[in-house]
């Protein structure tokens, strides 16, 4: 009787065992089926609202940067950098490989700028100089559906 309980409880778990492996399987399936179930124009109109969201964050995190300006006496007053982008004029590259593994591609630039004032309130009521420019290339997968980074 021992040895009977024995099988059962092997039996038992290799059913757990192939249970729970089976919807793993069922998933990754899923997930191939959904990133090759999207048409061309789908994938790229996913793109383009990918990419706004995409500048909207650049954006905010200007905002952010501005913020947190670490002043410093200039000759004048005060003198502070952050990083900055220009959000205006942004190019966004044609899709690689629509049909198999879409690569999407943004170029914009990333700007290093000084602002300068008697005052921290002066300066960022300043028009700020562009101390540098950085182009800026960066390449998105779409995966399961979506564009990601």
């Amino acid at each position: 009787m021992r040895g009977m309980r024995a099988i059962f409880v092997c039996a038992g778990v290799a059913v757990l065992t192939a249970a729970v492996s089976v919807p793993a399987m069922a998933k990754k399936q899923k997930a191939a089926e959904a990133a090759t179930s999207s048409s061309p124009e789908e994938v790229k109109t996913k793109f383009k609202t990918f990419c706004d969201s995409w500048i909207e964050k650049l954006r905010e995190r200007e905002r952010n940067n501005i913020s947190r300006i670490e002043w410093k006496p200039g000759g004048t007053g005060v003198v502070g950098e952050y990083v900055g982008y220009d959000t205006q004029n942004f190019t966004v590259g044609d899709i690689s490989n629509v049909e198999t593994k879409p690569v999407g591609r943004v170029v914009y630039m990333e700007l290093k700028m000084r602002l300068s004032g008697n005052s921290q309130v002066d300066a960022l009521a300043q028009k700020p100089e562009i101390v540098e420019r950085t182009e800026v290339t960066e390449l998105f997968r779409y995966e399961r559906g979506s564009w990601v980074y």
